[in-house]
């Protein structure tokens, strides 16, 4: 953390070369919005020219520490055994289906056997461009990561790849090798109210209809009073998938939630509700609550799960969705810190707060909202 970003890229790298011994490959590289991220991303590409650099910018931090706000964190990789490559595709234009179709491409030939991707968080539907990607690289290979942010303005957010600072762009880095993967998502709210069926939907994101009825009447039943807060009261409130169709897959119906979406804005003149990412026709879904110990109890659940796959990882990676830290308030940090006490300190661990995760979901990545996700990696 440093006013100057030129200074915080210096010290970052100090560090690195102290901690590792030598310089690194890799560097994931995840940049606070209150800082300017090209003069950090030239110091860390002048003092550790050899290492490629894939990262983005970010909500909060997370360290192998704690989480923090307003710094510049970076984990910084040697991979013996372990081929990687770092990618970035530009073209919006086309569309965010085409834009992740075009991605993949470029990735395919690597015959990875993990992708991380750091998409654009304003610039793109992120349901689309994950369905883009796996149209290439088919839907039940494992991609994991986080849509870039910034501190909550949604005005620009910026990807980095090796010198370059981009934004509307999806940058990533491949690994290829003898690798062990971990992945879980929880998110902590509880279903409440009863269990519906989305009947219309328009554009992919903008639910219309609940069991044939205007979607916008029943959720304001529901927020009731608290409906002039809208729409930042929306994150406290978001719509759980419980089983039904969810993309390609018939989920059976369950009490948990499977996948969260985050009220984004509501449409008055069409009574529809207009969220962050896609939520398909077909899908049984449950309002939902939380109070800040059930998010709490999302991280701690999502971390076990992931240690009970995979109980000697070698890193942990964490994407955490900004609405998370916007509902704890203070108590941010209190979830990465329970799942850091349950890794141990042997554990290298970075993430960042996102405006959106990638996570599998029975073996299938999905566009999650107001989720913890992690991965752990064992080379």
């Amino acid at each position: 953390m440093h006013d100057d970003p030129a200074e915080a890229g210096l010290e970052v790298a100090e560090e690195l070369l102290e901690a590792l011994g030598a310089e690194p490959q890799l560097l994931l590289a995840f940049v606070s919005t209150r800082m300017d991220p090209a003069p950090a991303l030239a110091a860390l590409n002048r003092e550790l020219p050899g290492a490629k650099v894939v990262g983005c910018s970010s909500y909060a931090e997370i360290n192998s520490e704690e989480a923090l706000s307003g710094s510049l964190t970076v984990m910084g990789l040697r991979l013996e055994g372990v081929a990687f490559e770092t990618f970035s595709h530009t073209d919006v234009a086309s569309g965010p289906f085409e834009a992740g179709a075009a991605f993949a491409r470029k990735v395919e030939g690597f015959e990875p056997s993990l992708l991380m991707v750091f998409p654009d968080g304003l610039a793109y539907n992120g349901t689309r461009l994950l369905q883009g990607m796996q149209s290439v690289l088919g839907e039940r290979f494992p991609i994991v990561g986080g849509l870039a942010a910034d501190d909550a303005k949604f005005e620009q957010t910026h990807q980095l790849h090796d010198a370059r600072c981009l934004t509307g762009a999806v940058v990533g880095v491949a690994l290829r090798g003898d690798i062990r993967v971990a992945t879980a998502a929880r998110a902590g709210w509880r279903p409440v109210g009863a269990t519906r069926t989305v009947t219309k939907v328009d554009g992919g994101n903008v639910l219309l209809e609940l069991d044939g009825q205007p979607a916008l009447p029943i959720l304001r039943g529901y927020i009731g009073e608290r409906w002039s807060e809208m729409p930042m009261v929306g994150v406290e409130f978001p719509l759980g998938v419980v089983g039904g169709q969810l993309g390609h897959q018939r989920l059976e119906e369950r009490e948990d939630i499977v996948l969260l979406r985050a009220i984004k804005a509501v449409d008055e003149e069409r009574q529809a509700i207009v969220f962050g990412g896609d939520i398909p026709e077909g899908a049984r879904v449950r309002l939902s609550r939380a109070t800040k110990d059930d998010v709490i109890a999302g991280a701690d659940a999502a971390c076990e799960a992931a240690l009970a796959e995979l109980p000697d990882p070698s890193i942990a990676l964490f994407f955490d969705c900004m609405a998370r830290k916007v509902v704890l308030g203070p108590r941010y940090k209190d979830e990465v810190e329970g799942s850091m006490a349950r890794l141990g300190p042997e554990v290298a661990k970075v993430g960042f707060h996102t405006f959106g995760e990638l996570s599998p979901v029975n073996g299938v990545t999905m566009h999650h909202d107001e989720t913890f996700t992690l991965a752990l990696i064992k080379g």
